[in-house]
């Protein structure tokens, strides 16, 4: 028996596809804790929504709160409060 024979047959390949699979999970994750906090901190009613859709939506729902965040909370300027439009 050879010692390629031996060797588990591709461990290499799973610790790329774990990888694979780990990281895009571990910044999605982030990603949504962060955006949670903001959106509450901004006291929004929906930052459990904007965070779900982060983790699910990724990148498109993270740029698509960056553009409206200032929007999201009772202070934002879609509900009267925030930046003056003079």
């Amino acid at each position: 028996m050879s010692l390629l024979q031996t060797v588990v047959p591709g461990t290499p390949e799973l610790i790329i596809l774990l990888l694979i699979a780990v990281i895009p999970f571990a910044v999605a994750v982030v990603v949504s804790g962060l955006i949670y906090r903001d959106a509450k901190k901004r006291n929004s009613g929906h930052a459990l929504a904007w965070a779900v859709g982060g983790f699910f939506g990724g990148i498109v729902v993270w740029i698509l709160y960056l553009v409206v965040r200032d929007e999201v909370g009772p202070g934002g300027a879609g509900r009267g409060g925030g930046r003056s439009r003079v």
